[in-house]
């Protein structure tokens, strides 16, 4: 039989520190909102790591909506790079305003890559 090969985690010891309950219920909320336990938080926010808050329902379901209208645009955009320049001028009728709409929609595809991974990066640091 074969023996699992098994890393021990580095030693831990307790610590305490003097805070008043304020203190401690704010830590203790704010540790909550970044979905952290109290000592974690501590130690981020020591290491000069800003925890992130999580996400409330609201702004995730708002967060899906931008990435499926985001996928949209892009189903769209890669149509239309099949398609001809006379193809394309039948859908736009302004050719103007053809090559405007195209990179509007690059630019905003690549603003909310921009977002979604400020968003999902779990620890931000300064």
């Amino acid at each position: 039989m074969r023996k699992k090969n098994i890393t021990k985690k580095p030693e831990t010891r307790v610590y305490s520190y003097r805070c008043t309950v304020e203190e401690h219920n704010r830590i203790k909320a704010l540790a909550k909102a970044c979905g952290l336990s109290m000592n974690r938080y501590m130690v981020e926010t020591a290491l000069n790591h800003h925890p992130r808050q999580r996400l409330t329902k609201e702004e995730v379901d708002a967060l899906n909506s931008l990435l499926t209208a985001r996928a949209d645009l892009i189903k769209i955009s890669n149509a239309l790079r099949k398609k001809t320049d006379e193809e394309k001028a039948k859908y736009f009728r302004s050719e103007k305003f053809m090559r405007w709409w195209i990179d509007a929609v690059a630019e905003l595809i690549q603003h909310w890559y921009s977002i979604e991974e400020n968003i999902t990066s779990s620890v931000q640091t300064k």
